[in-house]
């Protein structure tokens, strides 16, 4: 498991705006309305919705959680990242809830900041649907996630089935599985979701 440290070195200043109006917030993929955008030479902001309390980190390409924070269920308002003192590399603004994780890829070169499109990458909670007696189709909104796993533990916490998965929908066959709860742990290695299924013959 990868070590992760503080970097002290960088100082982040990280502050409130005002209520933002006239931002466009991305509510595609389930997002929640979670916008990153470049501000000023070396800034960021990322935008929320209010209603739910959203973690946010800042991590270097090596691993390296800078900065890590929680914005208010009630913040109203846009929350900005000044990267000044940051050397020219790779870094991700990752956030998340217990609904959704996003994680956007952030380039500092000849002291110029650029967030790219295609460096981000979305995930929503999965959802399972019994498509015939206990057989589960999982669905898992995702852009950019190259691979998923999916680990299912039966009530006693003993893994019972592990697999990995591309694209966004893979079925499961659980009949061979004695009656009783499971749970699925379902994502990439940012990120895991939980949710339990119930096998009855």
């Amino acid at each position: 498991m990868k070590k992760f440290r503080v970097t002290i070195a960088v100082v982040l200043s990280v502050m409130s705006l005002a209520s933002f109006q006239g931002a466009k917030a991305d509510t595609g993929s389930g997002m929640s309305g979670v916008k990153v955008e470049k501000s000023e030479q070396k800034k960021v902001r990322i935008y929320t919705q209010p209603g739910a309390s959203v973690d946010v980190a800042l991590i270097d390409a090596d691993g390296n959680v800078l900065y890590r924070g929680i914005i208010s269920k009630n913040a109203k308002h846009a929350t900005s990242f000044n990267l000044n003192n940051l050397p020219d590399g790779q870094y991700y603004l990752t956030a998340s809830s217990n609904a959704w994780w996003m994680s956007q890829g952030l380039t500092i070169k000849g002291n110029a900041l650029n967030v790219d499109e295609r460096g981000l990458q979305q995930l929503t909670q999965p959802t399972l649907t019994a498509y015939e007696k206990n057989k589960i189709e999982l669905v898992l909104p995702a852009k950019n996630i190259d691979e998923a796993s999916v680990a299912i533990y039966d009530a006693q916490n003993v893994l019972v089935q592990t697999d990995s998965f591309k694209g966004s929908v893979r079925r499961f066959d659980l009949s061979s599985l004695p009656d009783g709860a499971y749970t699925f742990v379902v994502g990439p290695n940012e990120k895991k979701f939980t949710t339990r299924v119930d096998i009855q013959h």
